[in-house]
C-alpha cells in the first residue's frame, strides 16, 4: 500500500475533520507519512491542533484522543496560537516542518464569512 493513494488516508482525514469541529479548533495539520501520502498497516496518524485555550498542555491532548476515537493510532499536540507562534519565531524544527510539510485538513472559517 505504500505509495499508493489510499481511500483509507481520506476516510481518516474525514474522520478527524467531522469528530474535531466540535472542538472548535482554529486549524490542524497532519502530518508524517499520512500526510506524505506513505502511510502503511502499521502508520500511525500524526496531527497538531492549534486552538486558544487555557487547558493544561497534556490535558489538551487526551481530551482530542478521546474525541477522535480513531481505528488507529495516533499522535495529537495541541498548542494555543501564540505558543505554536512563538515555536515558528524561535525556529524550532518541527513546528517548521509541520508548517512546510503538513497539510492543514480543517481550518475554522472566519467570522462573517
Amino acid at each position: 500500500m505504500k505509495g499508493r493513494r489510499s481511500p483509507f488516508r481520506y476516510k481518516i482525514i474525514r474522520q478527524i475533520r467531522d469528530a474535531i469541529a466540535a472542538y472548535a479548533p482554529e486549524r490542524v495539520y497532519l502530518f508524517g507519512s499520512y500526510a506524505r501520502n506513505e502511510a502503511d498497516d502499521v502508520s500511525d496518524v500524526d496531527i497538531v491542533v492549534i486552538k486558544e485555550t487555557e487547558e493544561e498542555f497534556f490535558d489538551r491532548m487526551k481530551q482530542v484522543v478521546k474525541l477522535l476515537n480513531l481505528p488507529r493510532a495516533i499522535d495529537v499536540l495541541v498548542y494555543t496560537p501564540e505558543e505554536f507562534q512563538e515555536m515558528l519565531r524561535r525556529g524550532n524544527a518541527f513546528a517548521e516542518m509541520v508548517v512546510e510539510e503538513g497539510v492543514i485538513i480543517y481550518e475554522q472559517e472566519a467570522a462573517g464569512r
